[in-house]
């Protein structure tokens, strides 16, 4: 994920969350388990970026502010 801009990121994530979704509403738990430790990958990437661009924001800021789930 370091290649990507932080707009590639934000839009990598929306899809991950989109199917996740469509697979728990679908009942493939396994699947979306998978997704779901992707999605945290990415949450974690977003905030790192974030943070290391801005050192006076918190990673409490970022996740509130990017609407993460906790």
């Amino acid at each position: 994920m370091e290649k990507l801009t932080l707009d590639e990121m934000r839009k990598g994530l929306e899809w991950l969350e989109a199917n996740y979704a469509s697979l728990m509403a679908h009942g493939e738990y396994s699947m979306a388990d998978m997704l779901s430790a992707k999605i945290d990958a990415y949450q974690d990437a977003i905030v790192a970026r974030i943070c290391s661009e801005d050192p006076y924001t918190t990673e409490s800021d970022v996740r509130y502010f990017e609407g993460f789930r906790v």
